[in-house]
C-alpha cells in the first residue's frame, strides 16, 4: 500500500543572473514510510537504479527493492547478507547490485548468489564502506573510512595517509572524467585526483578549494567536476584553481550544508540538504526549493536523492522515509497573488477557526492528512474563516484549487 496525492505549485525559481521568474510546476508524489512499506523505521541512507528501473533502498535495518508495487527486502535474517547497516549501493555493467556495509565490508548481489569481500578474505582497507563506483573499463572502486581501494579483478590497490600522503582517510565519494581519471572527495582531507597511481591534492590551504570536507563528485556532460561540500554549498573548478561557487549568499541554495548530490541524465544537478529539503537546479539554470513547507517531502533532512529512467525523483530523508516525485513544467511566467497568502494561527487548536489573509471566495479549499484522507471542513468565503471542528490534531496540506491554479499550505492542527 502506498498513498500519493498531486499538487500543482507555483515556485520561486532563481536564475542565474539573480533573477526571479515563477513557473507552475506539477509534482506527482508517493511517499513510503514505515507504515505503508516493508521499511522497519524511517531513516533511508542511500539510493540506487539499476537497468530495470528497480529502486534498490539502504537503510540502518537491510536493503530493500521496488519496482511497480512490487517489495523484496534482504537482510541478516532471510539472506547472505551479513551486516543490516547499508551506507552504499552502485550498479555494475552487468546490472549487479553492491551493497556497502559499515560492519562487513563490501557485497555483490546477481539476483540469486552473493559475494562478500572484507578485511578477512581481500585487502580492502576497512570494512566500513562509504562509496562505491566503477571506472570506464569496469574497475571496482570502494571508499571507506580508512583509505581508498581499487580492486582490478586481480589485485587490490589502496591509498591511505601511511602509504601515499593523504590528509583524510575518510573517503566520501568517487568520479571518474573522460580518460577514466578517478576524482575523490573525503571529509577534512580536501579532494584528490589519482594520476599515474599517485594522489594530487588539492585543499583550502594550498589551492584555495572553498571547503576541505565535500560529501559529493559529479561530472557534467562537458566533463566539468562539481563539488557539494558540508559547509559552502556547491562549487567547480573553472580554471588555475579558481572556483566558482553556489552558496546561500548568491544563489537560492537555502544553505550551504549538502548531504546528497547527483547530476542526472538531463543535466539537473539533484541536491539534498541538513535540515533544508531538497534543492534542484534545471538545466535552464533555475533552482527549484523543495521542503515540508511547500512539498510533500516528510522530512528536510535528506540522505539520498536520485532519479530513474522513468524520471521520478526519490529521496531518501532522515526521519520521513522515501519520497517519489515528478516534475512537469507548465511555463506559467505569472504569479497569482494567492501564493502570498497567510494563514493564521498555525499551529491552530483543535475544533478552533482558522484565518486566511487573502480571498478565497474564487478557490475551492481541502484539508489532507500525510495518509492522502480527505476532512470535511466549513467555509465562510466573505470573511476568508476556515472553521476545522472535524479535523483532529495532526499535519495537514491545506490546498486552495482555482480555476487555473493551486496552492499549498502546511497546517498543524494541536490539542
Amino acid at each position: 500500500m502506498r498513498f500519493g496525492l498531486k499538487f500543482i505549485l507555483s515556485l520561486p525559481l532563481l536564475l542565474s543572473n539573480g533573477s526571479f521568474f515563477f513557473s507552475q510546476i506539477t509534482s506527482d508524489w508517493e511517499v513510503f514510510n514505515d507504515s505503508n512499506s516493508p521499511f522497519s523505521n524511517n531513516t533511508i541512507r542511500c539510493l540506487a537504479v539499476d537497468s530495470n528501473n528497480t529502486i534498490w533502498i539502504g537503510t540502518d535495518h537491510g536493503l530493500f527493492n521496488y519496482n511497480q508495487g512490487t517489495w523484496n527486502s534482504f537482510d541478516t535474517q532471510n539472506s547472505e547478507l551479513a551486516d543490516d547497516y547499508i551506507r552504499a549501493l552502485a550498479v555494475d555493467h552487468n546490472n549487479n547490485i553492491w551493497i556497502g556495509t559499515t560492519l562487513s565490508g563490501i557485497f555483490k548481489y546477481d539476483g540469486s548468489s552473493w559475494t562478500n569481500y572484507n578485511t578477512s578474505n581481500s585487502d580492502i582497507a576497512d570494512n566500513f564502506i562509504r562509496t562505491i563506483n566503477f571506472s570506464p573499463s569496469h574497475e571496482l572502486w570502494i571508499g571507506t573510512v580508512e583509505g581508498l581501494c581499487r580492486y582490478d579483478w586481480s589485485a587490490w590497490t589502496t591509498w591511505t595517509i601511511a602509504n601515499s600522503g593523504l590528509l583524510s582517510n575518510n573517503i566520501t565519494s568517487i568520479a571518474f572524467d573522460q580518460a577514466g581519471i578517478p576524482c575523490v572527495t573525503t571529509i577534512n582531507g580536501g579532494i584528490f585526483y589519482i594520476v599515474n597511481e599517485n594522489p594530487i591534492i588539492y585543499t583550502l590551504a594550498t589551492s584555495n578549494l572553498p571547503d576541505n570536507s565535500s560529501i559529493s563528485v559529479q561530472y557534467d556532460a562537458l566533463y566539468n567536476p562539481w563539488f557539494a561540500s558540508t559547509a559552502q554549498g556547491l562549487f567547480t573548478e573553472i580554471g588555475n584553481q579558481i572556483w566558482l561557487t553556489f552558496n546561500v549568499s548568491n544563489s537560492a541554495i537555502p544553505t550551504n550544508s549538502l548531504t546528497a548530490f547527483e547530476i542526472d541524465r538531463h543535466q539537473y544537478f539533484l541536491i539534498g540538504t541538513h535540515q533544508n529539503g531538497a534543492t534542484i537546479r534545471t538545466n535552464n539554470l533555475e533552482w527549484i526549493n523543495l521542503d515540508t513547507q511547500n512539498s510533500l517531502i516528510p522530512d528536510n533532512n535528506i540522505h539520498c536523492i536520485t532519479r530513474d529512467s522513468l524520471d521520478n525523483i526519490w529521496i531518501g530523508t532522515d526521519n520521513g522515509g522515501l519520497a517519489k516525485f515528478r516534475l512537469e513544467f507548465l511555463n506559467v511566467d505569472a504569479l497569482s497573488n494567492m501564493d502570498q497568502l497567510q494563514i493564521y494561527p498555525n499551529p491552530v487548536s483543535y475544533q478552533s477557526f482558522l484565518n486566511v489573509d487573502s480571498d478565497i471566495s474564487n478557490y475551492q479549499v481541502t484539508i489532507i492528512d500525510i495518509q492522502g484522507r480527505n476532512y470535511p471542513i466549513e467555509i465562510n468565503p466573505f470573511d476568508n474563516i476556515i472553521s476545522l471542528k472535524n479535523v483532529p490534531p495532526g499535519i495537514y496540506k491545506l490546498v486552495f484549487t482555482g480555476e487555473v491554479s493551486q496552492f499549498v499550505k502546511k497546517l498543524v492542527v494541536i490539542e
